[in-house]
């Protein structure tokens, strides 16, 4: 027959042994979910650093195209304007000295410059347009709303990164903790039952326990 104290013991180390065999479980679950975690907001936060570097390469590329067209046709049409006021200034020196002649040419020169700012106007108009590609038209045609939308974006890219770099750094937190936790499963393992085993579980189940929130905030 077994006698009371030896059951008590046998009943004491298979509780002991479930005790470390379960911690021994719930940290290798949570190592497997740091590890998932530390790769999958690593990878998104690499994703948006380079998103948020592209679209602000695009908006610099956008800004000093436009404003590269925007310049020139500015540009033409004040020559043009300058041609006309040219040409009214010749026309009023001719009629005073009764010149025919400079009255004549300022009359070209205003009209001129009435075709050349039409001109003008129409090409602004057709800017952007065939033969000209789709990336090229949209840097050409870039406004100030679009450019907005985009700087919006990338802030929000940027921000992105940022979160995602925290949260990597929370699965990193949390691989540190539950491979303390293992260590300490361990050592238990090693000092089998007694006091010190206990502690030793009690201390790694704590450490579980604080892995656990850190699983959970690095994912809400």
């Amino acid at each position: 027959m077994i006698e009371v104290e030896n059951a008590g013991r046998w009943t004491g180390g298979a509780r002991y042994d479930k005790v470390a065999t379960l911690l021994i479980g719930v940290v290798a679950v949570l190592a497997a979910t740091f590890a998932i975690q530390q790769v999958h907001f690593g990878l998104a936060g690499q994703r948006a650093q380079v998103m948020a570097g592209r679209l602000s390469a695009d908006a610099a590329t956008k800004i000093a195209t436009s404003s590269a067209v925007t310049g020139a046709l500015i540009g033409a049409q004040q020559q043009a304007l300058l041609v006309g006021m040219g040409g009214v200034s010749r026309q009023l020196a001719g009629t005073v000295s009764q010149d025919e002649t400079f009255v004549a040419i300022g009359g070209a020169e205003v009209a001129a410059s009435d075709d050349l700012r039409a001109l003008l106007d129409a090409t602004a108009a057709t800017s952007g347009r065939a033969p000209l590609d789709a990336y090229t038209a949209g840097l050409v045609t870039a406004g100030n709303a679009g450019l907005a939308l985009e700087v919006m974006e990338q802030n929000r890219q940027v921000d992105m990164a940022e979160d995602m770099g925290g949260r990597e750094q929370l699965a990193v937190l949390g691989l540190s903790l539950v491979t303390l936790a293992g260590v300490l499963a361990g050592v238990a393992a090693v000092l089998r039952r007694g006091r010190a085993g206990w502690a030793m579980l009690a201390v790694g189940w704590s450490v579980v326990a604080v892995a656990s929130v850190v699983a959970v905030v690095a994912i809400i």
